[in-house]
């Protein structure tokens, strides 16, 4: 039985890319990462991340000497996964696909990532045998567990907005005239209020359990690199916006993790 479910999860997780009921597969209305949506950018990694596993665990289960180690770890843990993927895929088939999103399957989303079928570079015998032989330790470890690595994207996309918003509020009060100054920090100081609380759990979380492929080494090393950022300054106008948009929703941290708005 564990076999046979091994079978079918692989069956979809590393099947080639083919047409569907004699039509062309679905067209991406874009490619490539999505590196200004937080959410589907980590969307898109757990998603590669996922397959990359799969492609593992079906060429560890060609070689009998490690079938029945592939399997004992593969199944269960496909299995502990299976709703972080399954909603990776329902979020990245909306992305890629607008209103057609129904449609789309796994091999659909492989294409739309450029996800490559096979191992590649082909693994020699000796490097598969090391990588089967190593499948159960690495699927334990933190970074394959879908579900709380994406949290923690989460509390880090809350974090980069919260430090990118200070940094520009203090950038933009030095260059507006004492007026819009003072509207600006009455705007920033309600921001503030609103969304420290929320930051410094996230701060308190972050400083514990660093996510394994954060753009920094560490939270302080990440917010060094923000306050740096030159993309946080602007012109006057580009100040006056800023200001105005601290009083949306939008701009509240709560929001900076969420799926987008779907688009036709």
């Amino acid at each position: 039985m564990r076999r046979l479910l091994a079978s079918l999860a692989l069956a979809v997780a590393a099947s080639p890319v083919i047409a569907q009921d004699g039509q062309a597969p679905l067209q991406p209305r874009q490619a490539g990462y999505a590196f200004e949506q937080p959410r589907v950018v980590a969307q898109q990694r757990l998603l590669g991340r996922a397959h990359g596993i799969s492609l593992l665990a079906s060429a560890c289960m060609d070689r009998p000497e490690y079938l029945d180690g592939a399997l004992a770890a593969y199944v269960p843990w496909r299995e502990s996964q299976e709703r972080a993927i399954a909603a990776a895929q329902q979020e990245l088939a909306r992305h890629y696909f607008g209103s057609r999103a129904g449609e789309a399957r796994w091999p659909d989303l492989v294409r739309a990532l450029n996800l490559k079928n096979q191992l590649e570079p082909a693994p020699g015998a000796a490097d598969l045998a090391a990588a089967c032989e190593t499948l159960p330790q690495a699927l334990g470890r933190p970074r394959y567990d879908f579900a709380a690595q994406l949290r923690l994207q989460g509390l880090l996309a809350e974090i980069t907005a919260g430090v990118e918003t200070e940094a520009r509020w203090r950038w933009c009060r030095e260059h507006l005239d004492d007026a819009s100054r003072l509207v600006l920090d009455r705007r920033f100081e309600v921001w503030r209020e609103i969304n420290a609380p929320r930051q410094k759990q996230a701060e308190a979380t972050l400083q514990r359990d660093w996510p394994f492929d954060a753009p920094a080494d560490s939270l302080a090393a990440w917010t060094e690199l923000l306050q740096r950022d030159p993309l946080l300054r602007g012109d006057v106008a580009a100040c006056d916006a800023f200001s105005e948009n601290l009083k949306r929703p939008q701009a509240a941290l709560r929001k900076a993790f969420l799926p987008p708005e779907p688009t036709p």
